[in-house]
C-alpha cells in the first residue's frame, strides 16, 4: 500500500460505502427517528430522501477534495493528514455501524456490510502502514484519534444540515 493508493482508494471506498447507505436509507430511516429521544427527534425534523442524497453526496465529495489536494501536493502533510483522517472516520464509523446494526436493529444497519468488509480492513491497512512507514510524526497520527471523533459525529451532523440547506429543505 502506497500513499497513492491510500489517497485513491479513499473516494472509492466512500462512494461504495454512501451507496449502500443511500440504497437501505428509506427503509430505516423511520425506526432511527422513531428511536431518538423526542426531543431531538423534534430538532432533527423529517429527514427527506433529497436531503440524505444530498448529504452522502458531500460525504463523498469533501473528502476527495482532500484527496485531489494531496495527489496535487504530495508533500504537504496537511493534506496527507487529512485523507488519513477521513481513513480514521471510516474505522471508527465501523463502531458505529456495528453498534447500530446489534443495538438499533438486532441485525442489518445501513452501511454495515461495506463497513465490515471494505471500510474496516482497507483503514487498518492503510493506518498500520502510515504508522510503520512514518508518513506523519507520531504527534500527527495521534491527532488522527480526535479528528475522526470530530469528523464522525458533528461532521456528520454538519452534512446533514448542509444537505438539508443545500436541497431546498432547510
Amino acid at each position: 500500500m502506497t500513499r497513492r493508493w491510500a489517497i485513491w482508494l479513499l473516494p472509492l471506498v466512500l462512494a461504495l460505502h454512501n451507496l449502500e447507505e443511500g440504497a437501505f436509507f428509506p427503509q430505516y430511516v423511520p425506526r432511527v427517528l422513531a428511536r431518538l429521544p423526542p426531543g431531538l427527534r423534534n430538532w432533527i425534523g423529517p429527514v427527506s430522501l433529497r436531503e440524505m442524497g444530498v448529504a452522502l453526496a458531500l460525504a463523498t465529495v469533501i473528502p476527495l477534495g482532500f484527496c485531489l489536494w494531496a495527489a496535487a501536493r504530495p508533500g504537504s502533510r496537511t493534506a496527507l493528514w487529512l485523507v488519513l483522517a477521513m481513513w480514521a472516520t471510516l474505522l471508527l464509523n465501523v463502531v458505529w455501524h456495528v453498534a447500530a446494526a446489534l443495538v438499533l436493529f438486532g441485525g442489518y444497519a445501513p452501511g454495515v456490510a461495506t463497513a465490515l468488509g471494505v471500510n474496516l480492513p482497507l483503514s487498518v491497512l492503510v493506518l498500520r502502514r502510515a504508522a510503520t512507514e512514518q508518513w506523519l510524526s507520531r504527534r500527527a497520527r495521534r491527532a488522527l484519534v480526535p479528528a475522526a471523533v470530530a469528523f464522525h459525529l458533528p461532521g456528520a451532523l454538519g452534512v446533514m444540515l448542509l444537505g438539508r440547506t443545500l436541497s431546498g429543505s432547510g
